[in-house]
């Protein structure tokens, strides 16, 4: 409330705060500071611990005493303070996958920021309009698009399966009955997550899929050897097409 008492009754709470305010988990907070956006023409300045960024066309969010930029701006703002590409990818991903932010909303919010500090930005954003939805997901499908032989991949897109069930895997060949599963330990640690996935793997084999599966380690650790073992199952299973009855649905439904 003083920041923004500060700053005037045209700022509002920015980057990682506002993050922690919308629900993204994955970017860090230091209570020290208090980061708020404020129009071009604000006469406010950085001081003490309040941190103060210039911004254009952002939206608020109010509550009943304090005043948040948008989710998309807010996590733009927090995406372009990160020290590594993989950084900035977990803050635009989780947005993404959470759906506290759209692709296009995400986009929007980083054009309108200045040059300055967008590379590491650029990439994840290219990655997320792509269909990536995590870091490790983002890893594969680098390493997939790294790789002639392979077309372009449909990425956690839905897909209606003869019973009737909706699906989405993490990456589909769009003329093979091939997908690949990233697999997170820890979020499959217990027997009961672990069941959940290998029922998935099943359920993917039984109506005619090959999948494979790999951890995030693996992906970052040998990504070599999972490309590799991807490629040839699709230079096996090319031109074959899905199996019968299983339909791509448009994102919308």
């Amino acid at each position: 409330m003083a920041a923004l008492l500060y700053c005037g009754p045209d700022a509002a709470i920015d980057a990682a705060d506002a993050c922690r305010f919308h629900g993204i988990k994955g970017v860090a907070v230091d209570d020290r500071f208090i980061h708020v956006a404020v129009p071009l023409d604000s006469p406010a300045r950085t001081t003490g611990w309040v941190v103060v960024r210039r911004a254009r066309n952002f939206r608020v969010v109010r509550t009943e005493m304090l005043r948040y930029v948008d989710p998309a701006t807010a996590v733009i703002a927090a995406a372009r303070q990160a020290r590594s590409s993989r950084a900035a990818l977990a803050v635009v991903s989780e947005a993404a996958q959470r759906r506290i932010a759209s692709p296009d909303e995400l986009l929007t919010a980083h054009l309108l920021g200045p040059r300055r500090s967008a590379r590491l930005v650029d990439a994840a954003i290219e990655q997320i309009r792509g269909g990536a939805r995590s870091v490790p997901e983002a890893e594969f499908r680098t390493l997939a698009v790294a790789m002639p032989t392979l077309p372009r991949l449909l990425y956690n897109r839905l897909l209606l399966m003869p019973d009737g069930r909706r699906v989405s895997p993490d990456a589909l060949a769009p003329d093979a009955p091939l997908i690949h599963e990233t697999n997170g330990r820890v979020a499959h640690e217990r027997e009961d997550l672990f069941e959940d996935m290998q029922i998935r793997h099943d359920y993917f084999t039984t109506w005619g899929f090959t999948a494979l599966h790999n951890t995030p380690w693996r992906i970052y650790r040998d990504g070599r050897s999972v490309i590799s073992e991807f490629e040839r199952c699709y230079v096996r299973l090319a031109g074959t097409g899905w199996p019968e009855g299983v339909v791509l649905l448009d994102d919308a439904k």
